[in-house]
Parts: structure tokens; C-alpha cells; sequence
């Protein structure tokens, strides 16, 4: 990965027309945001979620942790560490 670590979330848009308005929030899971390593597999996740979506008030896409906010940007990296961190744990 050129020496880098880029991590990639995945986020849910609410259409305008929705009955609670227009709305992007990062995808959470068991308490954290949503995130890969690869965008590959974030891709792939973004993907499956939009073929499984019972509405078509809601869709899925893909950001680069480094084209969020500061803040999102900064919570969706510790939580990609801390995910990395307990499987390089879980490996030994």
C-alpha cells in the first residue's frame, strides 16, 4: 500500500424525500464505524448493503477517511486501529 494506511467507511444517505428528511451518516457496527482497510472490501461491503436495502430512500456509498472531517475523519481512523489492533491480537 505505498507505505500508507488509508481507511475507507461506509456511509448511509437518506433521500430528501424520506419521511425524516435528507441525511449521511457513517455505517455503524457493534458500536464502531464501519471501516476496511482496502477499498476493495469497502466496496464490496458498500455493495452488498445497497443490494440488500428493502427501500429506495436509503443508499450506501464509500469515503476515503482522509476526505471526511476532521472529526469523523479522526474517529473513523482510531476505530480502524482498534479493529486492526484486536485481529493482530486475535492472530497470535
Amino acid at each position: 500500500m505505498h507505505g500508507k494506511t488509508h481507511f475507507f467507511t461506509v456511509w448511509s444517505h437518506r433521500s430528501a424525500k424520506s419521511l425524516f428528511g435528507a441525511a449521511s451518516n457513517p455505517v455503524m457496527r457493534n458500536g464502531a464505524v464501519l471501516c476496511f482497510e482496502s477499498e476493495e472490501r469497502a466496496r464490496a461491503e458498500c455493495d452488498r448493503l445497497n443490494a440488500a436495502r428493502s427501500s429506495s430512500q436509503v443508499r450506501y456509498s464509500i469515503k476515503a477517511a482522509h476526505d471526511l472531517p476532521m472529526e469523523a475523519g479522526l474517529a473513523a481512523l482510531a476505530d480502524g486501529f482498534r479493529r486492526l489492533a484486536g485481529e493482530m491480537h486475535a492472530r497470535r
